[in-house]
């Protein structure tokens, strides 16, 4: 009567690796590798933007508009503005329809988008980018930064925070100076809907994007 077939050690010893190596394919294939890791993608989107500003085919009043519309184009790609307003509205959030949602999503963004111009990238041609620590837990990222002036050692930090969905990183806070720019906002909605109601925070957001040059 047969006994059957038994691996020998050294085969049993072969099978043991082939089941390891594919367990550690499984693994690998579950999980899809970023595109790049943090501090790699906010250099991307500076590096980004600094090419638009730098642009020679882009220089002078003419050409103003245009140098906007693709700085614009860049940050709504680099930024989570969905994640951003869920954050600054807090538990007020909750509360709206989902057509007020996307609207607030739309304002805080455009508003957001020109603080960080104007507090963060008009310096950026005149003062170079230093890269400091990144710290990194599961699916958030701090990226911290320092705008450099070589001649007169003049510094601003600028840190960023980041969210990876999808196998891609987003910034989702900028932190400048030691000031975190969406928890900034948050406090200020907050004060204005305790105050009055949401309807007047949109209407303060409107009245202040129009009075602001885009």
């Amino acid at each position: 009567m047969s006994q059957g077939w038994k691996p020998s050690g050294s085969c049993t010893q072969r099978l043991v690796w082939i089941i390891a190596g594919l367990m550690s394919l499984s693994m690998g294939l579950a999980r899809p590798a970023l595109a790049a890791e943090p501090q790699e993608r906010v250099g991307e989107i500076l590096a980004a933007v600094s090419a638009v500003m730098h642009d020679p085919h882009l220089q002078g009043l003419d050409h103003q508009m245009e140098r906007k519309q693709r700085v614009r184009r860049i940050i709504i790609d680099a930024f989570d503005f969905a994640e951003m307003g869920r954050v600054a509205l807090g538990a007020h959030g909750a509360r709206l329809t989902a057509e007020q949602q996307t609207e607030f999503i739309s304002l805080f963004g455009e508003l957001f988008e020109r603080s960080y111009n104007r507090l963060v990238l008009r310096f950026l041609s005149e003062r170079e980018t230093m890269y400091g620590a990144v710290s990194h837990e599961r699916d958030r990222a701090m990226v911290q930064t320092t705008l450099v002036v070589r001649r007169t050692n003049e510094q601003l930090p600028v840190n960023y925070r980041l969210l990876e969905k999808g196998g891609q990183w987003a910034i989702v806070d900028v932190v400048v100076d030691g000031v975190s720019l969406t928890l900034n906002y948050r406090a200020q909605f907050d004060t204005i809907i305790r105050s009055a109601s949401y309807d007047a925070l949109v209407q303060k957001i409107k009245a202040r994007l129009g009075q602001e040059p885009s």
